[in-house]
């Protein structure tokens, strides 16, 4: 079993402190150095090819490694990317993750039609497959559908029928193309998701050749006992997201736009790791004894301070995870 690093740990799509800096190439290049210095070799990106949103990045002016356009034009190439990274001590780009909320955000900033989202998302999986590809990694993490807030505004319907359908049939086909390149489609759980709760499972079986990427904070919030389904799906776990929360959405702001944004009761839905409710030992404990050799990914979702939440995230794997595994 080895630990990488989210670099969504950086929150690039709200105006916090520095926000600026963070979207420039010199604060990434001092980021990955500090990645490496607290001992993970393997990192995760996010994937968005977007502009219109006015909160996204400009993926063509800044140093964020969101997709194919921004490393090239930042950092020359894939292969002079990959060769910075080595440089620096981080061996590998696990995997990238695609957000179906980023596709919806695209519709809603573009005024367009809601029934282009399919498309975009399909468009978007699909480019992501060869982002990943060119940077040699091996993991699709995808979230796959947009908040539920936006789609009960969108789209206004039984989502549980045409729209799942829908997302069924562009999963499949992303799964087949990126099976065919060698690469692994692991589906990410959300609290605000479509397949939140047991709907997951069921989606699970209806896209064949999928994988679970389980995120143990958002399962915490949907109610989900977050050992019980890791060992449930322990044959097809990939890519598990370590995040940490003491939130209960007592407001159902599940079913909100911006759901990750409160507007009533408790605002911090997320917490560096170790300092939420979260049990996230035994859950890795159930991979390390399915003897899972893959990537387990490291995240401190919103981090105030992302230098000491990157120190503090490494020292927490380390003493309390690595150390304590029987």
């Amino acid at each position: 079993m080895k630990f990488g690093c989210s670099l969504e740990m950086v929150n690039m799509l709200t105006s916090g402190p520095n926000f600026i800096y963070k979207q420039s190439k010199g604060f990434w290049v001092e980021f990955f150095k500090y990645v490496s210095a607290v001992g993970f070799k393997g990192i995760e990106l996010p994937f968005n090819p977007y502009n219109s949103d006015p909160m996204a990045f400009e993926t063509g002016r800044c140093g964020i490694p969101c997709n194919a356009v921004a490393v090239r034009s930042k950092y020359g190439s894939p292969e002079e990317f990959l060769a910075m990274l080595k440089e620096f001590g981080i061996e590998e780009v696990t995997s990238v993750h695609v957000n179906a909320n980023d596709a919806m955000l695209e519709v809603v900033a573009a005024a367009r039609a809601a029934e282009d989202y399919y498309e975009l998302f399909r468009d978007m999986c699909l480019q992501a497959i060869d982002h990943l590809i060119s940077l040699q990694g091996k993991g699709l993490v995808i979230s796959p559908t947009p908040e539920i807030g936006w789609l009960e505004a969108m789209f206004k319907g039984d989502l549980d029928q045409k729209f799942t359908d829908k997302t069924v049939e562009i999963l499949s086909e992303v799964v087949e193309e990126a099976e065919k390149k060698g690469i692994q489609v692991a589906l990410k759980t959300e609290y605000w998701s479509l397949f939140r709760g047991n709907k997951m499972a069921k989606l699970l079986e209806r896209v064949r050749g999928s994988y679970l990427c389980p995120d143990l904070a958002h399962m915490q919030i949907a109610g989900d006992p977050t050992t019980v389904v890791v060992n449930a799906h322990k044959h097809q776990v990939a890519y598990m997201r370590l995040s940490d929360t003491a939130f209960q959405d007592s407001f159902n702001n599940w079913k909100k736009i911006n759901a990750e944004i409160p507007v009533e009761g408790p605002q911090k839905v997320f917490c560096d790791l170790g300092e939420g409710t979260v049990d996230l030992l035994s859950a890795v404990q159930v991979l390390k004894d399915n003897n899972y050799d893959g990537w387990v990914i490291c995240e401190q979702k919103k981090t105030l301070d992302v230098y000491r939440g990157l120190l503090k995230l490494g020292w927490f794997v380390q003493h309390k995870i690595v150390e304590k595994l029987r």
